[in-house]
């Protein structure tokens, strides 16, 4: 039943290219944050700190793919996820950077993106049901 909603659309294609992201992602974040400081060039640490936006965009491509690959309903259920998502993911990293710049709780924005992307599968498994 997982497999309907959260994997709608998914081929090995897609599958291999979302596994080759998170190993690019993974090196990526490696190197922003353990070598990334370690530069001595200034343009050389811009460049180490950003690189980790690349796999995250070669996601959000391979997603849009994914989803135009499927029918209208499943579209629909698609857009009202990421609406919902954005909707309830927008204020609580809010919520979060301002207890951050209060002084209330550190919060590292490295979490930024895993956060959103379970409130995403969140509103997928509630858009999902909505149309049961």
């Amino acid at each position: 039943m997982i497999r309907d909603y959260l994997c709608a659309g998914t081929t090995p294609r897609y599958w291999r290219l979302s596994a080759l992201l998170m190993l690019l992602y993974l090196g990526t974040i490696v190197l922003a944050l353990v070598y990334g400081p370690r530069f001595a060039a200034p343009s050389a640490r811009v460049a180490a700190a950003v690189a980790p936006v690349l796999p995250v965009v070669g996601f959000v491509v391979l997603e849009f793919r994914r989803i135009r690959a499927t029918d209208e309903l499943r579209q629909r259920i698609e857009l009202e996820a990421a609406t919902s998502a954005l909707a309830a993911g927008v204020p609580l990293l809010l919520a979060l950077g301002l207890l951050d710049g209060a002084g209330v709780m550190p919060v590292r924005m490295i979490f930024a993106s895993p956060l959103l992307i379970g409130v995403y599968m969140l509103a997928q498994l509630w858009a999902h049901r909505r149309y049961r």
